[in-house]
């Protein structure tokens, strides 16, 4: 068998990634949400594929080019998917050079803007089929390494793509292996805000996408929780984000975050076997709604009963991280006494330092709410 004919053989026989692999893991701030999620379900062992196909330094402007051909592209899009997949860790460099060759070669956005046409196609005539969804998720897969390289991700937004994957995120099918794509699509999204720059901020905000997100949390699977979670807590960490979430203009916004967050707590009290990373990041978008006046108003009202009764204990004395996190937030909104924990005077001393920060914190985002001309800025929050 030829060269040729065994890279063609090794396509067809590349492994599935997960969901997780394809979304989650992608985002930089996901490694406690794969902790979590290891200690209820232990990942299993195998040996790594390794995609040969591309190892050739001309391999991968080869298979763009493949992509203008309509009887090889989804070969062409499943063989990019798996290499990019495989190697956004380990060799960053070829990983942003694809982002590159992607954005800038010839007809290429053209022909991934195709594929997604041909979905939303299929979308409003039938129920899409789970080969079509998996294609669509090695096509969102591009557009991550589009969207994670620094060079690239503001033009990527200037091309409006970002924007078209809103029907995706939203679109609702009884088609299972569509909520984890459905993550994939959010994914992106995600990539574009972790990196926290404040143009991209300010265009996650305009674009609606905390409305997006707080359907995607109340309707997605765990999934896209968790996610969509990430990409909520990305603009709250911005001070421009964190203002429009809580000035008086968006107080519906800031009542349907609250009130997605009282339901996902709710859900995970009556669950048999509770998420502890959704438990995580319940608590911790509490605690960044607390850095602005209004947000912690809100929250001292209507932080759930679940939260702060001690009824997840089991799981925040597994995870001394969510504990520390969830001290915090009881002793800022003055509910510890509910709680009680054994070392409440350690609590209260670690309390006085985060409360200074917070305070300051406050202090800088309200002084925006006050301008009138907010200025974009972007402050990196640590939970613990």
């Amino acid at each position: 068998m030829g060269e040729k004919e065994e890279e063609i053989q090794e396509i067809h026989d590349l492994p599935e990634f997960s969901w997780e692999e394809r979304s989650l893991h992608l985002l930089e701030t996901s490694k406690l949400d794969e902790d979590f999620a290891k200690i209820k379900r232990p990942r299993k062992g195998g040996k790594k594929h390794r995609v040969r196909c591309m190892s050739r330094p001309m391999a991968v402007p080869e298979v763009i080019i493949e992509l203008q051909d309509p009887v090889g592209r989804e070969s062409a899009l499943r063989c990019l998917s798996a290499f990019l997949l495989e190697k956004r860790l380990e060799d960053l460099e070829n990983y942003n050079r694809t982002g590159h060759l992607l954005l800038h070669s010839c007809c290429t956005m053209a022909l991934l803007l195709q594929e997604l046409v041909s979905f939303f196609r299929m979308m409003v005539t039938q129920i899409p089929t789970i080969r079509a969804s998996k294609r669509l998720a090695n096509v969102l897969t591009l557009y991550q390494c589009i969207a994670a390289n620094k060079e690239t991700r503001l033009e990527f937004i200037n091309t409006c793509v970002p924007n078209l994957l809103q029907p995706l995120i939203l679109f609702e099918t009884p088609l299972e292996v569509f909520e984890n794509v459905r993550a994939v699509a959010l994914s992106v999204i995600g990539i574009l805000c972790q990196a926290g720059d404040p143009i991209i901020i300010q265009w996650a905000v305009n674009s609606d996408m905390v409305e997006i997100c707080c359907t995607c949390i109340a309707m997605g699977n765990e999934l896209t929780k968790v996610v969509g979670m990430h990409i909520l807590e990305a603009i709250m960490q911005d001070e421009s984000g964190l203002w429009y979430v809580c000035s008086p203009e968006s107080d519906h916004l800031l009542q349907k975050i609250m009130t997605t967050l009282e339901h996902l707590g709710k859900n995970l009290a009556v669950d048999e076997d509770p998420s502890p990373r959704l438990l995580f990041h319940i608590i911790r978008c509490h605690f960044m709604l607390c850095y602005d006046m209004r947000g912690y108003r809100i929250v001292t009202e209507k932080l759930p009963k679940q939260i702060s009764n001690g009824y997840f204990l089991d799981i925040v004395e597994d995870f001394p991280l969510i504990r520390d996190l969830l001290e915090e937030v009881l002793l800022i909104v003055n509910r510890v006494y509910d709680y009680l924990p054994e070392n409440l005077d350690d609590v209260l001393y670690h309390h006085s330092n985060v409360q200074g920060e917070i305070e300051t914190r406050s202090h800088h985002t309200n002084a925006l709410c006050n301008s009138h001309q907010p200025k974009l800025m972007h402050d990196q929050i640590v939970c613990s």
